[in-house]
């Protein structure tokens, strides 16, 4: 080659950003481009008339001769009369004696007995891989650790990626149904669905089912189908539309469901039965019962000169009685009824409806010993108002009932406060307060059962022990919750909410 020649080959060379250099057939380098000495680190005239092995690690020495064996072959030389296309991966060594990763291409010119190497330092190249691979590996082993399947599908439904939850839900391994059609995995009419969404997807780009959870059925391996919850989201890998589906079997939670529904349908039917028994036992006791104070009252008028005294007084204590059982019958009429009768639902405003509760129930005499506080106004609640007024008489009737003090003082309003019945923060509890004789904390339950007094024995204070049997029903037919707070002597706090309206 002339030495224009080879100052143009130079000029060429120098120019190319992949690193370039030549050797003899022995392995002598024989020239080494600009970019070959960026990569190696090695000045020109450093590395020129050495042999190609001191680039590379020992250990690496072996790969690079059976690599250009293969292309040196007589056999398969005509082959490599280009730059080989395919190249090799190897380590390679900087000036600084560090290694680092190349990619080698070799071409032999036969006529020249030259060796052309054309490299590439793919350090980065490789750490991104690594970067990638780690990031990979990381997300398969959350893929792996959830407790809900994971299903990655293409746009043609082709199942690419399967996780472990999916193995166990599904009976298949992920080997078994990647590269599958996901339908493989539900029934008719899903198998058809899903085509629709896809094709729906494929035409007008609508996200039907994109970030909505719903009920379908699964397929297992066995052929068995479950109910299963589903939710697909979209994303993009390499510039390809992906879905990834998050199944999870809820098998258990249906059978739960029914049992629960089963159970409160038996429920509903036993308390409908009871609330009819109650009816009607409570209407036949009325019957004898006034027969007994209607005979009891004759022999009063009839017969009181040979009764005596003490027989008159009997007389009248039966009459009492009577008197007392017909109130109790009525009660648990009142209460068959509170469970059996549908709620008259309105919106209503509770300032006028305790205003109007509180000059029936609060006499004009009390008004002078009794101080209602209502400390700012309170909002308006949908809720069944004949109802809910009896649940304010029957709190107000008990606070001064249940009171001792010259000055009555009753309270009602609305707060923000714990509901023991959920554990949860509710932030409208309405309450009536009292400054009454209290309750002792072994009875907060007792005070709501029907026909429990706990002032038996106190005969100032007198009732039949429903009313607050009554108010607990109320609320609770107002989907709402009804707990007391009290220390025996220093007045009783009723807290109650009413969900029925929110």
């Amino acid at each position: 080659m002339t030495k224009l020649g080879e100052l143009q080959l130079e000029t060429v060379m120098d120019s190319v950003i992949d690193g370039i250099f030549m050797t003899n057939l022995q392995g002598d380098i024989l020239s080494f481009n600009i970019s070959a000495t960026q990569i190696f680190g090695y000045r020109k005239e450093e590395v020129l008339g050495k042999n190609i092995t001191f680039l590379i690690p020992r250990s690496e020495q072996a790969k690079y001769f059976k690599y250009l064996h293969n292309v040196t072959d007589e056999k398969i030389a005509q082959l490599y009369r280009k730059p080989c296309r395919t190249g090799i991966e190897l380590l390679a060594l900087k000036k600084d004696a560090s290694e680092f990763p190349l990619e080698l291409s070799i071409s032999v010119l036969p006529a020249d007995e030259v060796v052309l190497c054309t490299v590439r330092d793919i350090s980065e190249r490789k750490q991104a891989d690594l970067s990638i691979k780690s990031y990979v590996e990381h997300i398969e082993t959350i893929m792996d650790t959830v407790l809900d399947g994971l299903i990655t599908i293409d746009m043609k439904g082709v199942i690419h990626g399967f996780n472990t939850a999916a193995e166990n839900i599904f009976g298949y391994r992920a080997r078994d149904v990647i590269g599958r059609n996901v339908k493989m995995l539900m029934p008719e009419p899903y198998q058809s669905e899903h085509d629709s969404y896809l094709n729906n997807y494929h035409t007008t780009g609508d996200k039907k089912i994109i970030g909505v959870g719903r009920e379908i059925t699964g397929r297992r391996s066995s052929g068995h189908l479950f109910p299963l919850e589903l939710g697909v989201n979209e994303m993009t890998v390499q510039g390809k539309t992906m879905f990834v589906g998050t199944v999870r079997d809820i098998s258990e939670r249906k059978a739960a469901e029914i049992a629960i529904d089963t159970y409160i349908r038996k429920l509903q039917i036993s308390n409908s039965e009871l609330d009819q028994f109650a009816y009607i036992a409570s209407h036949d006791l009325k019957e004898p019962l006034r027969g007994l104070a209607n005979n009891a009252l004759f022999l009063e008028e009839d017969h009181a000169g040979s009764l005596g005294s003490e027989g008159l007084r009997r007389i009248s204590r039966i009459r009492f009685l009577c008197t007392r059982m017909e109130k109790l019958v009525d009660s648990l009429l009142y209460y068959s009824r509170l469970g059996r009768q549908d709620l008259a639902i309105e919106e209503v405003d509770l300032n006028a409806l305790i205003d109007n509760v509180a000059e029936l129930t609060l006499p004009e005499e009390t008004t002078q010993s009794v101080e209602l506080l209502i400390p700012s106004p309170l909002p308006r609640v949908t809720c069944d108002k004949p109802r809910v007024s009896e649940l304010f008489r029957n709190l107000i009737s008990n606070a001064v009932k249940y009171n001792k003090c010259p000055r009555k003082q009753i309270e009602i309003g609305v707060k923000a406060s714990m509901n023991p019945h959920t554990n949860v923060l509710e932030n409208r509890v309405f309450y009536v307060k009292d400054n009454g004789i209290g309750i002792d904390a072994c009875f907060f339950e007792d005070v709501f059962r029907i026909f429990k007094r706990l002032n038996e024995e106190d005969d100032a204070v007198r009732g039949t022990g429903v009313g607050l049997t009554f108010v607990k029903k109320i609320v609770e037919r107002h989907s709402g919750h009804i707990w007391v707070e009290s220390e025996l002597g220093h007045g009783s706090c009723f807290n109650f909410t009413l969900k029925l309206g929110e």
